[in-house]
């Protein structure tokens, strides 16, 4: 891997390297001269600018510009910016990608020509620019190749010794007959993506993108230089969308609330939509996965979800080239993703294309070619995919020069040359060998952000170079077959952790739930849905804090919302007769109408049963109460557990207990009351026939009843009272 920064340019800040006093060989250095030890002499220089880029017997020279800036602790006093070079041809495109790091490769000599007097004094901090120029014949270079050209810069610190303190280095083809080289085809990606930002109620996490947009900034310089330009757009339609909600004027999410954004960003973000839209009209567009999910990490943690997110962010891309006229079914993986395990997903998924840097392709069988080129197939199951294997040598080329801390002027020109040189190698070895030169297919980084002016130099390379025939990459995969290529996944990719997976599957978990809780789910699930894909965004690789902080923050919405629907159960009911009801409140405190579910749960069901409740549509704010049935086979108290669902079965919140008191009152009741009232039947059944064998007994014994005694208490009575003789009977 390439150091990060300047060194990605030159050697910065040397204080052991070593001069030549010759022309030395690939691999070897001189060691007569030593730069100072002391940390606090230093200085740092960028080259600006090669003339002419590619060197013939017809120049009339090499000019080398740049800067030198003192980065130590004590004034630098006599500047001076002397010219470095190696008469060796380089030998391989890999060794270009090692010369502004590496002093033991071409480090050749000062010729003694060709230096600049910069400053007599330079202070800390202080930067000046330096111009050196040097004549072919100093230069000395017959022979067709890559050479290696630079500047050294000597200074005097301040009561110490005259010493070098740092080198820049580039590389310059020298090319007897340019015009006669055979054409090298190149096809340049250009992609468009952001690192997600968009919430599923509409409003921005934060607004980075908004300042990509505006005039002059990476989005927008994108854009600008890739609109004349034979590229290939690959776009993630997650950055379209969020730009099309910011261009319609937007809120970013506060601690206090919701902000509205700025007009200013409106507008810019409304610029920019337009002219993409007037681009994608005429232009070979691409259309990526949505948010491009992290397909290493989702296959490493949790395979399911891997194929499951895959398909949606296929199917996402889907949707969004039927609103353009762009390609879909295009995947972009890095190295350490290219595993036979994703390939399966991502083809079961219906991907058609894949890009991988080159070095993650292998031969399909062991009598293949290793370099097989920019184009394969590969299979999987009864699914094919096409193969775009991106260059290393101009992918990287690209990837150095907007690297963080690089001066964008500097990188430019680090960019052009090492494009100019490495595709000089490639018809260089075409002619030697008369052979057509090989596909090459350059891809920056996903979500690259190149200031002003690498993508213009990138553009300008790409389509003034002699020997460079910039083509398009779809027409190229459709012209014919391609070898078969497997997957030979390289080493070093950062993937997501696997906390950042587990957030995402918790949010998908709460979005399906409340998805399915809604009566009218269908614009929410799709929100939803597309939240999820980029919460396990590959965009969250350098920053996974925050991307697990984006998936929890939009769980923790969903878990209030759920809890706003919710049911109230008292601590016990009781049923009056064998089968009766009992009814619950359930409360909907949403702004929008749900579907809802009581699962009750018998702890015995031997004893009581519970028959199914019916799913209840409820309007926003209603308040319901709902009958749950029972029926009891004995007598007693049974705890049951009752569970508001959504329609599908998914619990809302925690289970709920309670009891039932089955006492059967009614029937045991009747019972009782028809019991006694037999007995009280039989009771004066019996009386009656009690009564009546008495009297017959006495009416034989005396048929005619005894006359009343004087002294009787009927004498007492009037006449009219005194019982007649049948009423006495």
């Amino acid at each position: 891997m390439r150091p990060a920064g300047l060194r990605a340019l030159a050697a910065v800040c040397a204080p052991a390297a070593v001069l030549a006093v010759g022309l030395l060989a690939p691999g070897t250095a001189a060691a007569d001269e030593t730069a100072p030890s002391t940390a606090e002499f230093s200085a740092e220089s960028t080259l600006s600018g090669v003339t002419p880029g590619v060197l013939t017997p017809d120049s009339d020279g090499l000019t080398l510009t740049g800067t030198v800036r003192n980065s130590g602790d004590v004034p630098l006093e006599e500047v001076r910016a002397l010219v470095r070079l190696s008469g060796n041809r380089v030998e391989s495109r890999s060794e270009i990608r090692e010369i502004g790091v590496n002093e033991e490769l071409y480090w050749g000599s000062r010729p003694g020509e060709g230096f600049d007097d910069v400053a007599d004094t330079l202070d800390p901090g202080q930067a000046e620019t330096f111009t050196v120029t040097i004549t072919n014949e100093q230069l000395g270079f017959d022979a067709s190749g890559v050479y290696v050209v630079g500047v050294d810069i000597l200074a005097t610190p301040a009561g110490g010794d005259r010493d070098r303190l740092t080198t820049s280095r580039t590389v310059v083809p020298w090319i007897r007959n340019p015009d006669e080289l055979p054409t090298v085809p190149v096809a340049l990606l250009w992609p468009l993506a952001a690192q997600p930002s968009l919430l599923p109620d509409g409003t921005l996490s934060d607004e980075r993108l908004a300042e990509d947009l505006g005039a002059d900034e990476p989005l927008s310089s994108l854009l600008e230089a890739g609109a004349e330009a034979p590229v290939t757009w690959a776009v993630d339609p997650d950055l379209l969308d969020t730009v099309d909600t910011m261009a319609g004027g937007y809120q970013v999410t506060s601690p206090d609330g919701a902000i509205d954004g700025t007009q200013a960003n409106t507008d810019a973000a409304l610029a920019w939509q337009q002219q993409f839209d007037d681009i994608a009209q005429d232009r070979d567009v691409w259309m990526l996965p949505y948010a491009l999910p992290d397909a290493g990490a989702l296959q490493q943690h949790d395979p399911s979800l891997a194929a499951e997110l895959t398909q949606r962010s296929l199917a996402a891309a889907d949707a969004a080239a039927d609103e353009l006229p762009a390609t879909p079914g295009a995947a972009w993986l890095d190295g350490g993703s290219f595993t036979d395990e994703v390939v399966t997903t991502l083809a079961e998924a219906g991907a058609r294309t894949v890009v991988v840097p080159s070095g993650a392709v292998g031969p399909a069988d062991d009598d293949g070619d290793a370099d097989g080129g920019a184009l394969g197939q590969i299979t999987a199951g009864d699914h094919t995919m096409r193969v775009v294997a991106a260059d290393t040598g101009l992918s990287s080329a690209i990837a150095d020069a907007v690297r963080d801390g690089v001066n964008p002027d500097a990188g430019a020109v680090d960019l052009q040359q090492r494009w100019i040189a490495e595709t000089a190698m490639v018809a260089l070895d075409a002619a030697d060998d008369d052979a057509e030169p090989p596909l090459l297919v350059a891809a920056p980084p996903v979500r690259w952000r190149p200031a002003d002016p690498i993508p213009q130099s990138l553009v300008g390379v790409l389509t003034s170079t002699t020997w460079i025939e910039p083509v398009g990459l779809s027409e190229r995969i459709d012209a014919g077959d391609a070898p078969e290529v497997s997957p030979a996944p390289t080493e070093g990719t950062t993937f997501l952790p696997e906390a950042n997976i587990a957030a995402t599957a918790a949010l998908r978990d709460d979005a399906t739930q409340y998805s399915t809780l809604l009566a009218d789910p269908e614009d929410v699930t799709t929100a939803l849905d597309l939240a999820t894909l980029r919460s396990a965004s590959t965009g969250w690789r350098d920053d996974p804090d925050t991307g697990v902080s984006y998936a929890r923050g939009i769980t923790d919405g969903l878990t209030r919302r759920l809890r706003q629907v919710s049911i109230n159960v008292p601590e016990s009911v009781t049923l009056s007769s064998r089968t009766g009801s009992f009814p619950l409140t359930v409360t909907n405190e949403l702004d929008a109408a749900v579907n809802v579910r009581l699962e009750v749960q018998s702890e015995n069901p031997d004893r009581l049963r519970v028959s199914e409740v019916e799913t209840q549509e409820m309007a926003p704010g209603e308040q319901k109460l709902v009958e749950v049935t029972a029926q009891a086979a004995a007598n007693g108290r049974v705890p049951i557990e009752v569970q508001l669902t959504t329609d599908d079965g998914r619990p809302i919140g925690q289970p709920v207990a309670t009891v039932v008191n089955a006492t059967e009152y009614g029937t045991i009741g009747w019972v009782i009351v028809g019991g006694a009232g037999a007995l009280f039947l039989g009771a004066i059944l019996r009386r009656t026939l009690r009564n009546r064998r008495p009297r017959r007994r006495r009416r034989r014994r005396s048929p005619e009843p005894p006359a009343p005694t004087a002294g009787s208490v009927l004498d007492e009575l009037p006449a009219e009272a005194r019982p007649t003789q049948e009423a006495a009977r």
